[in-house]
């Protein structure tokens, strides 16, 4: 007994000691230290039963191979604990073992082979989702059971090997590249409850291959999940028959055809129905009565309606209801708000749904409300679900003012652009202090933007202290465009320390830019305070921004030199830059190539943005600029800037739209113009440019060739008239000018000639014998001069006469 009392002392020792180990922290050099140290306290550990490591960081380093000498083992888990390199086939030695969990995640791990599991007779469940398989060839010795492979890099068609697992209840091959149909042998697989092969391409019809299931295998199959294969096809009837089917995700596929109730009927215990963003057309009776109480349901991108489906009153346990984009043309009707009311998630936008909304959703438990982009009316209700989270109403009609109560405490999206709200921002969305992102542009909003940082410098010093408790202070995305907004600044932006985008162009916001942006947003990548009244000069610390990508700050009253410094954006100094993986909005109004262009998040991340135009800008443009090789528009138009255009603007190669109209600039056009191989907008119009355009391929492709140099005299070359392209026509240019200049020499020497001629005449009168030298003198002077002018004057006439002809 004492021994045995000894033995557990020292294994509890060993216990304590490894998870004192697993909590430590490591860095690099310790990486085979780990190892070695976790073999030689594992080996004590001869009586364990169950181990999991999951989820903890061990810092690159291999699975021990000790594990393998621990054969009481029944349960080992090493998922997403950061082991890297070959599974050792040593864990084939643990026969016992019923339950085997080796996921990464990142495939890190790798195995060679798989016959060491083949000794594990006992074993019922294997995950190694996330483990590089890829050249694996014998994995059919997996045993019996639950069988999780996913996002294993496996390749190439679905193994026959599978009809071997007569017992197998899971199979879980998400996330793999395998294509075509099941094997046709697998008539023997009675006991299938899960089948998963979603993110694959299998590329064929649905038919073909619900026609491979066991049909055995129909009355105890649970889910199918087949989202994103490529299956095309109608859906067949017979999918209407799987009686214990829970779960029927077949979303983002090239499914097309009719649904009608039959597809449905036999699926008595169905919970969860994923058809999103297929070709699907549902044709079911207004009266019909399902058998099923669906907990999730996504139809997203088929078609629906027109008529709001009243087969859906009946779907009381519904938790996530998601309708977007499905030809829905009706009234929200007055049920739906008590149906769903216990929902967690309802979104029905991207339709036509018309009508108002309740002025009172508070009785709602909600968390988040997609009703953006239909034609809703009314006013946005008073009170809305406790606890909201997020709130998009977007995109329709709604009228008059914003509520005066706004209690949402756990509000975390609040948009309601697009419509036509009117009034000013009460004082009690100082109160939304979880708000993330908020959207109130183009509206019809006025007055002065809320100033939520005056009142929390009334309060205790407990809040000023605290400020991550304030209004802002968790945003990341404020969007006020296209309002009446007026005043200075918004202050409230002092505690938004996280806030990367921001939006107040086209209001009538005055002052001068803070100086603290960069101190106070320093995380901003996206600045738009466009057509507002703001005056002053660009202040000079705004280029610490470091990860500011998208600036513009055109059509207000800014005045004074573009700074050097603004080559120190770091984000536009870069041609690949990181984007954030918060969506800021779903699209944006970008000015660019001359046009207004609505881009996508998606798009709109590839834009990297410089825009100062319709300011008082002077001085010069700093041959800095050129450092800023990120750029894809530069837009310095309608400024009041001089000088030489850089020669260095050829460097920014990733220039798509280029405009420097409307200024003062003089000198000839930089020829690195013509190296541009993306530039597909350049506007120099009314400047005092001169000399000959640069030629080059990607200049003559532009459009609007003449409107691109228009406005600029001493221009010459194509697409010009004023023809430069050759030393010619420039040598008889200036030969012409000197030849008027000859003319009006000689006229002021004849004149002068002969004013000087008579006077030496009348002192001649005086001595007989100067008058004799001075007359012989003058008769050689007026030969020479006589002929020359005489040849002159003809070459003056011939060309004349070739001009005029």
């Amino acid at each position: 007994m004492a021994a045995e009392l000894g033995h557990l002392a020292q294994g509890a020792a060993t216990i304590l000691c490894l998870l004192i180990f697993l909590v430590a922290p490591f860095d690099s050099r310790a990486q085979a230290r780990i190892s070695d140290e976790m073999s030689s306290s594992l080996v004590a550990l001869q009586q364990l039963r169950y181990l999991d490591l999951s989820s903890n960081y061990f810092n690159g380093a291999s699975i021990p191979v000790s594990v393998g000498s621990l054969e009481n083992l029944r349960y080992l888990n090493l998922s997403m604990s950061g082991f890297v390199g070959k599974i050792p086939s040593q864990l084939g030695n643990l026969s016992n073992l019923k339950y085997l969990d080796v996921a990464g995640g990142t495939n890190d791990l790798h195995a060679l082979d798989l016959a060491w599991l083949s000794h594990l007779s006992l074993l019922s469940y294997v995950d190694l989702s996330g483990v590089n398989l890829l050249t694996v060839r014998d994995w059919f010795h997996m045993p019996e059971g639950a069988l999780h492979l996913s996002h294993c890099e496996w390749h190439g068609p679905i193994p026959e090997q599978l009809a071997n697992m007569t017992s197998l209840e899971v199979i879980d091959f998400r996330a793999n590249d395998l294509v075509g149909l099941i094997p046709s042998n697998l008539q023997n697989l009675c006991s299938l409850k899960v089948l998963n092969f979603d993110d694959n391409n299998i590329d064929l019809s649905i038919g073909e291959f619900m026609d491979r299931l066991p049909w055995c295998s129909w009355s105890t199959l649970q889910k199918l999940s087949m989202q994103n294969t490529t299956m095309t096809g109608n859906l067949p009837l017979e999918v209407g028959a799987l009686g214990n089917l829970t779960l029927l995700s077949l979303g983002n596929n090239r499914l097309d055809g009719v649904l009608v109730k039959e597809h449905f009927s036999g699926l008595l215990n169905l919970e969860y129905l994923d058809l999103w963003d297929n070709s699907l057309k549902m044709d079911i009776e207004q009266n019909w009565v399902p058998p099923f109480r669906l907990k999730h349901i996504n139809l997203e991108s088929c078609t629906v309606g027109p008529r709001f489906p009243e087969w859906l009153r009946w779907q009381t346990r519904i938790d996530y209801l998601l309708l977007g984009n499905t030809s829905l043309d009706d009234v929200i009707p007055d049920w739906f708000w008590v149906t769903f009311s216990q929902a967690s998630a309802l979104d029905a936008s991207e339709n036509m749904l018309h009508g108002s909304l309740p002025s009172n959703l508070q009785h709602m438990a909600t968390i988040s409300i997609g009703l953006e982009s239909n034609n809703l009316t009314g006013l946005v209700p008073r009170l809305f679900p406790i606890n909201i989270t997020s709130l998009d109403l977007s995109s329709n009609s709604f009228s008059g003012s914003l509520p005066a109560e706004l209690k949402a405490p756990q509000i975390f999206m609040l948009s309601l652009g697009d419509n036509k709200i009117t009034g000013t921002i009460p004082s009690s969305m100082c109160q939304l202090t979880s708000l993330a992102r908020l959207d109130l542009s183009r509206n019809r909003l006025t007055g002065d933007v809320v100033q939520c940082w005056k009142e929390s410098n009334h309060s205790s010093s407990v809040s000023r202290a605290n400020s991550a408790h304030q209004f802002g202070s968790r945003m990341y995305s404020i969007d006020l465009n296209n309002n009446g907004l007026s005043g200075e600044f918004p202050k409230f932006l002092l505690s938004a320390s996280r806030l990367m985008f921001l939006d107040l162009s086209y209001n009538r916001f005055f002052g001068t830019l803070p100086k603290w942006l960069p101190e106070k947003m320093p995380e901003l990548e996206i600045l738009s305070v466009r057509s507002n009244m703001f005056s002053g000069c660009i202040p000079k610390n705004h280029t610490c921004l470091e990860k500011l990508y998208y600036l513009d700050m055109a059509q207000n009253n800014i005045s004074g030199n573009i700074p050097w410094s603004l080559s120190n954006l770091k984000a536009m100094r870069v041609i690949y830059k990181n984007v954030t993986d918060y969506v800021y909005e779903d699209s944006m109004l970008v000015i660019t190539k001359g046009q207004t262009r609505d881009y996508t998040f998606e798009a709109f991340s590839l834009v990297v943005n410089l825009d100062l135009s319709c300011n008082s800008l002077t001085g010069h443009i700093p041959e800095e600029i050129s450092l800023l090789i990120g750029l894809t528009s530069l837009d310095l138009s309608s400024n009041q800037l001089t000088s030489n255009i850089p020669n260095k603007i050829g460097d920014l190669k990733q220039l798509q739209s280029l405009d420097l109209s409307n200024n003062k600039f003089s000198g000839e056009i930089p020829l690195g113009l013509s190296a541009l191989t993306y530039l597909s907008y350049l506007n120099l119009s009314y400047n005092i440019l001169s000399g000959p355009i640069p030629s080059g391929p990607q200049l003559q492709t532009l459009d609007n060739q003449i409107d691109i140099y228009i406005g600029n005299p001493g221009l010459c070359g194509h697409p010009l008239s004023n023809n430069c392209s050759t030393s010619t026509n420039g040598e008889q240019s200036v030969h012409h000018e000197d030849e008027d200049h000859i003319v009006y020499l000689y006229l002021g020497m004849s004149i002068g000639f002969g004013v000087g001629l008579w006077t030496v005449f009348c002192t001649m009168l005086l001595r007989r014998t100067w008058a004799i030298a001075y007359f012989q003198i003058i008769d050689k002077l007026y030969d020479e001069v006589y002929v020359r002018v005489a040849i002159t004057w003809a070459g003056l006439m011939k060309k004349a006469h070739n001009d005029a002809t």
